[in-house]
């Protein structure tokens, strides 16, 4: 991988274009404070990132917001309705993703209940104490999405799938730390915009051609690893939609 990677790399500054894509993106940002570049190390590194995170994390966020339509009729036909309305029949591009607002809803909703990454680590830099307790430098500090997403101090009814709750902006609305499917801080995810934006286009894109009927409900066990996957994956039924 690493091979292929600054293969890449070395081609494009061997190359005096830049096509508008993320590796030119990347080779092009600057640092706000000092206007310094990225190296080829540091290109290389969010290159991999997105190489392995960004797969999995949206594929598992799909899975688990198919699973939620299944069970959620009514979702499913609002869902419907809309793409209907905004895409008459054709396939749905990023310049629809503005309009396809209860489309982004559900994804939100679907990782507010079922965050593909349920637990992250921070590793506090220096002696701290929050809420009583002390915490020294060097301490890792587990922060688990699934609780954050489900505290009833921050949603009404954190147990039910509502994707009508973010309708008024409810994502500005919440304090710093509680709504973080993408992680926080200045380590939150690099791929956080174009991750919404694949799972959106992605949801529209199946939901307009397919219906997705679950086989057996039972058996969905979440299971916390890195990522939150179904133990024993979700079984559907899949029928082309008239």
């Amino acid at each position: 991988m690493d091979e292929s990677i600054y293969n890449i790399i070395r081609q494009r500054r061997e190359n005096a274009e830049h096509p508008e894509d993320l590796l030119s993106l990347l080779m092009q940002a600057r640092d706000e404070d000092d206007s310094s570049q990225m190296n080829d190390k540091q290109i290389r590194d969010e290159i991999a990132t997105l190489m392995l995170a960004g797969h999995e994390t949206t594929a598992n966020a799909l899975s688990w917001t198919w699973m939620l339509l299944a069970q959620h009729p009514e979702v499913y036909q609002k869902l419907l309705n809309e793409l209907d309305t905004v895409l008459d029949r054709r396939s749905p591009t990023v310049e629809d993703i503005p309009h396809l607002r209860y489309a982004n809803m559900i994804i939100k909703e679907s990782m507010r209940l079922y965050p593909p990454v349920p637990l992250f680590i921070r590793d506090a830099v220096k002696d701290y104490e929050l809420g009583g307790y002390k915490i020294p430098a060097g301490c890792y500090i587990l922060i688990s999405q699934w609780v954050m997403h489900r505290h009833p101090k921050y949603f009404e009814n954190p147990e039910k799938f509502i994707p009508e709750r973010w309708e008024q902006d409810l994502e500005k609305q919440l304090p710093k730390g509680v709504y973080i499917p993408f992680g926080e801080g200045h380590r939150i995810c690099f791929g956080q915009s174009f991750g919404m934006m694949e799972a959106v286009l992605l949801l529209a894109t199946i939901a307009r051609k397919f219906q997705l009927t679950l086989v057996d409900a039972d058996s969905i066990i979440p299971q916390p690893s890195i990522t939150l996957q179904p133990q024993h994956g979700i079984k559907v039924k899949i029928s082309q939609r008239s």
